[in-house]
């Protein structure tokens, strides 16, 4: 009786670690701190950004994080990941803007426009 409760055990035991082994974190959800670097008019720009997943669907937000250099607010209005790059399309200061971003670990790299360089890192919780 005592081997069996032993076996049984140990066998729920490595059942169990198989199914947590399993559950993959995305490593595209968090919260980031990243730099626009060189902007005209406005020099590097920071910005916090937060990403989430619902569904199939990334949604993202965007807030200035500096000392106002730059004015207004960063309006979303899409979100997508193609190939491992994640695509940003916003709307702010009366231009319509998108970022091009990667993420490597808790490296974030990237570009706005296609024309300004991006560089941060994750947010610790």
């Amino acid at each position: 009786m005592k081997k069996t409760l032993t076996t049984l055990l140990l066998l729920f035991l490595i059942a169990s670690c198989g199914a947590l082994k399993n559950t993959a974190k995305d490593p595209y959800v968090g919260s980031f701190d990243f730099t626009i670097f060189e902007v005209d008019n406005f020099g590097d720009i920071p910005i916090k950004m937060t990403l989430t997943k619902e569904g199939e669907e990334y949604i993202s937000q965007m807030d200035f994080a500096g000392d106002g250099q730059a004015a207004g607010e960063i309006e979303i209005t899409s979100t997508s990941l193609q190939d491992d790059v994640l695509t940003i399309e916003a709307y702010t200061s009366g231009y319509d803007i998108y970022f091009e971003l990667s993420v490597e670990g808790d490296a974030i790299s990237g570009s706005m426009m296609g024309m300004f360089d991006i560089e941060g890192v994750r947010i610790k919780d």
